[in-house]
């Protein structure tokens, strides 16, 4: 059993290595958010935190959940709803992101000061209720938005696989604390491999179809710039402004100044009769 397990953890943590290296590259295409990425990151922390937690098992007297297993609890609480927020382009009240942080900065504070003073099972009931309520309200607003990015696994993808597997961990780590129990049970087993490898796969599944759908719009795109009498330089801009980059790194990939790039934009703009990167993308990707 032991070994099967080994073996699920070594899947698992390759699988994790693969999906944050898709979502670089997205995140470098503008197809996939920073919080995205700390939410996987987020995920990772917590079954390393656990991982060592089951080698290095702590005596009778020292029950409690571990720091960093606490601190990636948080962790999870905070990028969950915040990368909710970003593939649905939400606009929330700055009061409400304060307070997601502060309460954030708050518990992390007592999870490392805990041990010099007793509110040790106070603080993991904070934990624990301040990453239910932030699960719980995420599942709220999946249901009731669109992501940003729709690719066909998009949707069934977020309902039925990323954010339930979330759910399942958070309602495992809870019933640890409603049940009575001060600590998380320290075996591994194969459930929550099993979980996190579900998880990183749809990630994995989701960002190749993401990368797909953007490589189609791109050659999309570099065919409709051939309708449009662009001039040599102007084909060129217009292809590296579809790719997703800046001013400064078109700039350095053809060797002149931003002004120039500016200028060669702009014309492009007008023969296109468009006024923002964003509809120059729209418009040569339909």
């Amino acid at each position: 059993m032991k070994t099967f397990e080994i073996v699920l953890l070594i899947i698992t943590y390759t699988l994790f290595v693969v999906a944050l290296f898709l979502q670089l590259i997205c995140h470098k295409r503008k197809i996939e958010t920073v919080e995205t990425i700390f939410l996987t990151v987020s995920m990772l922390l917590l079954i390393i935190s656990i991982t060592v937690d089951a080698v290095y098992v702590p005596s009778v007297e020292s029950s409690e959940t571990s720091i960093p297993t606490m601190l990636s609890m948080v962790f999870i609480a905070v990028t969950t709803p915040l990368q909710v927020i970003s593939e649905r382009k939400l606009t929330v009240p700055k009061g409400a992101k304060r307070a997601l942080f502060v309460t954030a900065g708050v518990l992390a504070l007592l999870i490392l000061t805990r041990f010099f003073i007793n509110i040790l099972a106070f603080v993991e009931y904070l934990v624990a209720i301040y990453l239910g309520i932030s699960v719980i309200v995420s599942m709220i607003v999946i249901q009731k938005t669109t992501p940003k990015t729709i690719t066909n696994s998009t949707a069934k993808i977020e309902q039925f696989l990323t954010y339930g597997f979330i759910i399942v961990i958070s309602i495992s780590l809870l019933t640890n604390y409603v049940s009575g129990l001060n600590t998380m049970n320290h075996k591994i087993g194969f459930l929550l491999p099993l979980i996190f490898i579900l998880f990183v796969i749809s990630k994995i599944w989701d960002d190749l179809e993401r990368l797909a759908l953007f490589k189609a719009k791109e050659i999309s795109a570099n065919q409709s710039i051939n309708n449009y009498s662009f001039t040599k330089r102007e084909k060129e801009i217009a292809e590296l402004l579809v790719k997703g980059m800046t001013y400064k790194q078109i700039s350095e990939e053809l060797f002149i100044s931003i002004p120039t790039v500016k200028t060669h934009v702009s014309n492009v703009y007008k023969k296109c009769q468009v006024n923002s990167k964003f509809e120059l993308i729209k418009l040569l990707s339909a």
